[in-house]
């Protein structure tokens, strides 16, 4: 039975929704990455502000939250994001910012001297992130951008989530770890997801009943 289970995908496409329910329908515990708030000597400052310096330190803070958080759930869990999406964030930041302007893909966009040292300098610590992957996940569930941000929500724009997205599903196959694409609202991916994972038989309530715990708020 597949046990450890990431959900990935870009920026609000819903996956804290849908791993929220797939914890309840399961009865998996569900871990997360705390939000990339304030670096450490940034108090105060603007996401869109982070020097280069503060964005590499948020990483690698939020890879270790999640080595800390899946390892406390040895019996299995359901992430919400996984150890690549701090690799594809980083990356994605350095290279076009949280706001690019085309979605022209990163291989083909002009690098400074010292941007293309320090994403290097990330592109190491993914290796490190990846290889973690391939052993701590049994399966990913990727849900794809279907819908467009709220006007109140927009940390970054619709072609930094394409643009991440584009990163993230080679980076995932590259793990060798199978990669699960399910479409449509909350209780259709939550249906594709059990029928993927081969879940029938280990849930511990209905999908509708999952779907309404997810969507409650919470206290």
């Amino acid at each position: 039975m597949t046990k450890r289970i990431a959900v990935v995908g870009a920026y609000g496409s819903g996956k804290t929704t849908l791993s929220t329910a797939l914890s309840h329908l399961t009865g998996l515990p569900r871990t997360h990455g705390s939000p990339m708030r304030e670096p450490i000597g940034g108090e105060g400052r603007s996401v869109h502000n982070w020097t280069d310096g503060q964005l590499m330190q948020l990483t690698v803070n939020r890879f270790a939250e999640r080595l800390l958080g899946e390892a406390a759930h040895p019996d299995g869990f359901v992430s919400d994001g996984s150890v690549v999406h701090e690799w594809v964030y980083a990356k994605l930041r350095l290279v076009a910012g949280s706001y690019p302007g085309t979605r022209t893909p990163l291989e083909d966009r002009h690098r400074s001297a010292v941007t293309a040292a320090l994403e290097a300098a990330v592109d190491d610590i993914g290796l490190l992130m990846r290889r973690h992957a391939g052993t701590a996940y049994q399966a990913f569930v990727h849900v794809p951008v279907e819908f467009g941000l709220t006007p109140d929500n927009r940390p970054v724009n619709e072609n930094f989530r394409h643009l991440s997205d584009a990163l993230l599903l080679p980076a995932l196959q590259a793990t060798g770890v199978p990669v699960h694409t399910v479409h449509g609202d909350v209780a259709e991916r939550l249906a594709q997801a059990v029928k993927h994972l081969g879940l029938q038989d280990a849930t511990v309530m209905t999908v509708d009943e999952a779907v309404e715990r997810a969507a409650a708020p919470t206290r």
